[in-house]
């Protein structure tokens, strides 16, 4: 899963304390600055009921309900344009603004030099407002779990300044600007983002009482080219009018698996009739092993707001050797294994689903601007 694609990424995924690493020993490289307490993991961002739009599902399916499991940030590296170097976590995604002066996100800046305006830190009236209306307590932490690199760090909210970000799209010269212009949240000084990856782009943060995540048990999917045959789409969940809309104007290509102790995953690519290299679309099959079933079916499409992202092939892989898009393993601690990287969103954010599980999802919440 990459930043978001423009036509971008993304595509998943934050946090510290010493944990165990995939050999059994202690692993240290993140950093703690207070010990946070120890109490059950925040409640109110989760097990809530959502309907996703989602380009998987046309007219002809049913409408769904999915589960939402759990809300995770992304953090950005704000040292290339806030001049500062800094990780930031957007909350304007979960931060519900208006007009009246009792939830204004930021002050009148109207008087104010415009040179300013770029990136500023908010008092403690404005501090107190962002974290009221997005149910985040001074007692909380911000976990970052990088799961490419596995290092997990953690930080205490009241540690952590609350600022405002002039957003992508917006130049100070056409200041004053509103709230809305605004990106607000938390920044991280870079000094202690120690470990995380380049442009801290697989690193995904959680904030609440307790660690939500697992330590080195996520690992880099590399794909194996098997028969088009051997894709086992007689075993779809779907309708024949189904699969005839979904795969409408391709041709059906190359398929891969990827094999755990506990599942099957298949890939099939469809590229359209005029373009043999181009991948249209996706179609995802998981199979448990145990019971031969279907557990989880997803397409992925390209379409204006979303493209299938390239395979993972490891070392097979001569252009892209170090390529890893797509993930798979227990990425939480109370939560079935996860599966992501498909796809890259340039409209909307990404969401990380259950390998055993089409109904739940978890939620990525990347303040996409687009």
């Amino acid at each position: 899963m990459k930043r978001i694609f423009t036509i971008l990424v993304i595509t998943i995924f934050t946090i510290l304390s010493c944990s165990e690493n995939k050999s059994g020993t202690t692993k240290t490289n993140a950093i703690e600055i207070e010990k946070e307490n120890k109490t059950e993991t925040k409640n109110a961002k989760l097990e809530t009921s959502d309907t996703l739009n989602s380009n998987n599902y046309s007219d002809l399916d049913s409408q769904t309900t999915y589960t939402k499991e759990l809300d995770l940030f992304w953090i950005r590296d704000l040292e290339e344009n806030a001049n500062k170097k800094i990780g930031f976590i957007s909350l304007s995604d979960i931060y519900p603004l208006s007009e009246h002066p009792d939830s204004l996100a930021i002050p009148n800046y109207e008087n104010v030099d415009k040179n300013s305006l770029q990136y500023f830190k908010l008092n403690a009236s404005y501090r107190k407002r962002v974290l009221s209306k997005t149910n985040i307590s001074e007692t909380d932490s911000l976990f970052i779990y990088d799961y490419s690199t596995d290092v997990l760090l953690s930080f205490p909210v009241r540690k952590l300044n609350v600022v405002a970000y002039l957003n992508d799209y917006m130049d100070i010269k056409d200041c004053p600007c509103s709230q809305s212009d605004y990106m607000i949240g938390f920044e991280v000084t870079k000094n202690y983002l120690i470990g995380l990856g380049k442009y801290f782009s697989e690193a995904l943060v959680f904030i609440g009482k307790e660690n939500p995540f697992t330590h080195g048990q996520m690992k880099a999917i590399v794909w194996q080219k098997i028969k088009a045959e051997k894709f086992p789409l007689g075993k779809s969940n779907l309708t024949e009018k189904q699969k005839e809309y979904k795969h409408k104007n391709t041709i059906k290509g190359q398929a891969y698996l990827y094999e755990t102790k506990t599942h099957q995953i298949f890939i099939q690519d469809y590229t359209e009739p005029n373009n043999l290299i181009q991948v249209q679309d996706r179609h995802l099959i998981i199979i448990d092993k145990q019971s031969d079933n279907v557990v989880n079916e997803t397409i992925f499409n390209n379409s204006e707001g979303t493209s299938v992202t390239p395979l993972n092939f490891g070392i097979n892989n001569t252009n892209y050797p170090d390529l890893k898009e797509q993930w798979i393993g227990k990425l939480f601690k109370d939560k079935p294994e996860v599966i992501f990287g498909f796809e890259w969103v340039s409209f909307g954010c990404p969401s990380i689903i259950f390998v055993n599980s089409q109904n739940k999802y978890v939620q990525i919440n990347c303040d996409n601007r687009h």
